[in-house]
C-alpha cells in the first residue's frame, strides 16, 4: 500500500539516505546556497533577524529587494530561516513534490502579517518568480508557515519568502516592517521510470480581517500601513476600519500594540 512504498522508498538504509543540506552564503548570488542536492535545503542562522546589523548579508535577496527599514528582532516581523524538503522522503528532484518552511516571527496577534511563497525555476541575480501560494501567520510570535509544490525542471532553483505586514500578495512588497529572504538549492534530475505522482496540499485564500479589529492597533504608521485601516484625528483619535461609508469603529481605540 501507500504507507509501505514510502517507508521503502523514503528510510531504506542510513547509508543510502541523501543527506540534509546546510546553505552556505553564496558571494556570487548574495543569498544562502545549498551547493549540492539532498532530502532538503535548510539556510541554518543565515536568514534569522531582517535588516543591516541583524541579518547576515542582508538582504539576503537575488534582486536585491530589501527588506522594511522599521522593527525590532522578535517583537516586529521577521523571517528566521527557510527549508526546503523533499515530501515522503527521498531526495529533492525535479517533478517531484517539495514543502516549503518558513519560520518567521509575527507582530502582536500576527492578524496582519502574511507569508507570500514563490519560486523560480532557474536561481541566478533577478530571476522569474513564480507565486505558489500565501500563508497568514495565524498567531503571535514564532510561527512555521509551510506550503507545498512541484519542483520543476532545473539544476539550481531558488525559493522566495516574503513576510509581509499588511498589503497585498506580491514577491517584493518592501513595506516598512517587511522582510524578504532567498534560499538557493540544488535539484537532481527527475527519476527515471514510474514514479509516484503527489500533488501538493491545497492551501486556502487568505480570509479578511473582522471588522472592528483596525481598532486594536494603537501606533498611526502601523495604522496606516495596514491597508484596510485609516487613522482618524480629533476628538475620536484612534485606528478606524475603512468601510464602504468612510471610517467605522467605536469612539475608543483598542489596547496600543508595538508602538514605535
Amino acid at each position: 500500500g501507500e504507507f509501505g512504498s514510502s517507508e521503502v522508498t523514503t528510510f531504506g538504509t542510513c547509508s543510502d539516505s541523501p543527506p540534509q543540506v546546510v546553505a552556505e552564503f553564496d558571494n556570487a548570488l548574495q543569498v544562502p546556497k545549498c551547493y549540492t542536492s539532498g532530502s532538503s535545503c535548510t539556510s541554518g542562522a543565515l536568514l534569522d533577524g531582517k535588516g543591516i546589523g541583524i541579518e547576515p548579508n542582508s538582504p539576503n535577496t537575488l534582486d536585491d529587494c530589501a527588506d522594511g527599514p522599521r522593527g525590532s528582532y522578535h517583537v516586529d516581523e521577521s523571517i528566521d530561516s527557510i527549508t526546503v524538503s523533499a515530501v515522503g522522503g527521498g531526495e529533492l528532484r525535479a517533478n517531484g513534490l517539495a514543502k516549503i518552511e518558513a519560520v518567521v516571527w509575527a507582530w502582536s496577534d500576527g492578524a496582519y502579517d502574511t507569508a507570500d511563497f514563490y519560486y523560480a525555476a532557474t536561481a541566478g541575480r533577478f530571476p522569474t518568480w513564480t507565486w505558489i501560494a500565501s500563508r497568514p501567520a495565524g498567531g503571535e510570535g514564532l510561527r512555521t508557515l509551510d506550503v507545498e509544490y512541484t519542483l520543476p525542471a532545473g539544476a539550481t532553483q531558488a525559493v522566495r519568502v516574503n513576510f509581509r505586514y499588511g498589503g497585498s500578495q506580491s514577491s517584493c512588497t518592501g513595506g516598512s516592517w517587511d522582510d524578504v529572504d532567498d534560499l538557493v538549492f540544488s535539484v537532481a534530475p527527475e527519476a527515471a521510470g514510474i514514479a509516484e505522482v503527489r500533488k501538493p496540499m491545497s492551501v486556502p485564500a487568505v480570509k479578511a480581517l473582522p471588522s472592528g479589529h483596525c481598532t486594536l492597533i494603537g501606533d498611526r504608521s502601523r495604522c496606516e500601513a495596514a491597508g484596510i485601516c485609516k487613522w482618524q484625528n480629533g476628538k475620536d483619535q484612534g485606528c478606524r476600519d475603512i468601510g464602504a461609508g468612510g471610517l467605522k469603529g467605536g469612539s475608543k481605540g483598542g489596547s496600543k500594540r508595538g508602538s514605535k
